[in-house]
């Protein structure tokens, strides 16, 4: 019996230290997000006009009315940017859904994001790319709502009227809605050779909204010059683009008020109203 207590003695031992030897994995688990992050671009080649204010907004759209979690603000000078939006941790319901909600604007421009974009809950990560579109700017509005009024004029009753002198010719067409008041006009001065102008001129409610001047340096040659001003229903100047040779800058506020007056003495002359 004595000779198997060695042998037995050196199992127990071996068994033991494969024991002691082995290693039970625990599985590590990920820490929760505290943050949202990721890049925000714009839809398009637009530029900004000077800086951006741009806000996130991290929203719970499972309760009604949505409930915002965390918010922010930072200033933008280009785009893409990086951003973070951090939350507390315990804020975050894992049955609940959320979205970003990212929306920017500029000195004329609001950007906002077309779609929802979902984060954090039910599969959607924490990093994520959002893109901004662009909306049109008061002034894009104006002259879009011009361009649809141009197009329709066709409809409308007009009287015409001419006016000439030496050296100078000039017609017009004023166009007018089914109440009598004037919405359009059209103006052509034929000065020779001292060149060619046609304006264009659109109206709501009585007063100037949108004048397009072009000059040329002959009837029926490419306009050289094209001025375009714009107001709201205040009245505030929202479009003043001035075009001379393919180059398009600001038309500055001296030329933009006077085509508002002449366009005030066209309307006066039409007869607004009749």
């Amino acid at each position: 019996m004595r000779r198997y207590a060695l042998p037995l003695l050196i199992a127990a031992i071996l068994l033991a230290a494969g024991c002691s030897g082995s290693s039970s994995t625990t599985p590590r688990v990920a820490a929760a997000p505290t943050a949202v992050s990721g890049t925000v671009s714009v839809l398009g080649t637009t530029a900004l006009d000077g800086q951006g204010d741009l806000k996130l907004e991290l929203v719970d759209v499972s309760k009604q009315p949505n409930v915002v979690v965390t918010s922010k603000s930072q200033t933008v000078t280009a785009l893409p940017v990086d951003f973070s939006l951090p939350f507390a941790a315990g804020a975050i319901n894992g049955s609940d859904l959320y979205v970003l909600s990212a929306s920017m604007s500029d000195t004329q421009r609001k950007y906002v994001t077309p779609i929802q974009y979902p984060v954090l809950t039910r599969g959607n990560a924490a990093q994520i790319s959002v893109q901004l579109k662009p909306l049109p700017t008061a002034g894009e509005q104006a002259l879009a709502g011009y361009e649809a009024l141009k197009a329709r004029i066709g409809g409308l009753k007009y009287t015409q009227g001419d006016q000439s002198k030496v050296g100078m010719s000039r017609g017009w067409q004023v166009f007018r809605d089914t109440g009598g008041k004037v919405v359009f006009v059209r103006e052509l001065e034929d000065a020779g050779n001292k060149g060619f102008t046609s304006t264009e001129i659109a109206y709501r409610n009585d007063k100037p909204w949108v004048v397009v001047q072009s000059r040329s340096a002959a009837r029926g040659q490419k306009p050289n010059l094209v001025e375009r001003a714009g107001w709201d229903a205040e009245g505030t100047l929202v479009l003043h683009e001035r075009s001379a040779n393919g180059t398009t800058t600001q038309l500055d506020g001296s030329n933009a008020r006077g085509l508002y007056a002449d366009a005030e003495s066209m309307l006066k002359r039409a007869g607004a109203g009749k």
